[in-house]
């Protein structure tokens, strides 16, 4: 059976067809303004496509309305397209200062290209944009600081064939700034080899996301932060540093997929 369509897309872009008709605007120079084809403004006005965030601001700029008159349904849309468990935990990455996550398997999702995420999510549009979306913290004025160390075993499992894994290897190189620092440590000298977490700074006050088998859990307790503070500087302390990481990075890419 296909996947069902979402209530909530629908709605989206029936008022968007709603407000682009108000305005006595043509599908195709809507779409013109935009910069995107017909096909995907046609999508995207009949409940198909899962528009980006600075995609539904544009719409609304273009259509002169009120800022959040389409973003208001938009937001939504996370009730949808994400699992129960993982929305708190969500909202605590948005209002994040910083961010330090320790990856054993996968790439995080703040670093996953479209087609990296795309074969992780099984092809499913709605839930790939969500993830895309939640890389606009990355893009603000003034980001989150953000810091990841991944098991070197994340960049041997193939995830979408070998042009995905390069691509996605290579955007990992081209992504350290003053903001967001990549280190690798070795799978031989990594203290906790199960059990991916990250750990976000809010307001002055430590949370953590564990993944788990079964789900992801958010905690604040005192003693869940200590084991998971201590097992990052482990960590850490046992990863090369940021220039080796990024050689090594760039070396895998060429070396396991091309």
């Amino acid at each position: 059976m296909g996947r069902q369509t979402s209530p909530t897309l629908v709605t989206l872009g029936r008022l968007v067809r709603t407000y682009r008709d108000a305005s006595g605007i043509l599908q195709k120079d809507l779409a013109n303004r935009l910069g995107y084809s017909d096909g995907w403004l046609s999508n995207l006005e009949t409940g198909q496509l899962r528009p980006r965030s600075e995609q539904v601001a544009s719409i609304e700029e273009n259509l002169n309305l009120p800022r959040g008159a389409l973003m208001a349904v938009y937001d939504q849309l996370d009730n949808e397209s994400l699992p129960g468990w993982f929305r708190p935990w969500l909202e605590e990455e948005r209002r994040a200062a910083l961010v330090r996550s320790f990856e054993v398997a996968l790439v995080p999702g703040l670093l996953q290209t479209d087609e990296y995420a795309r074969a992780l999510l099984q092809g499913d549009e709605a839930a790939v944009a969500a993830r895309m979306d939640r890389q606009s913290i990355r893009h603000r004025e003034t980001p989150p600081a953000l810091h990841f160390v991944l098991d070197e075993a994340v960049f041997y499992r193939e995830r979408g064939g070998a042009k995905a894994m390069y691509d996605q290897l290579m955007a990992l190189a081209d992504s350290p700034s003053p903001r967001l620092t990549i280190q690798v440590v070795r799978s031989a000298v990594n203290p906790r080899s199960l059990g991916a977490f990250t750990i976000a700074t809010v307001d002055g006050n430590d949370v953590a996301y564990v993944e788990t088998a079964v789900r992801g859990i958010v905690t604040s307790g005192r003693d869940d932060l200590a084991i998971l503070s201590e097992a990052w500087e482990s960590i850490k302390a046992n990863a090369m540093p940021q220039n080796e990481s990024i050689e090594f990075i760039r070396r895998t890419a060429e070396e396991r997929w091309t």
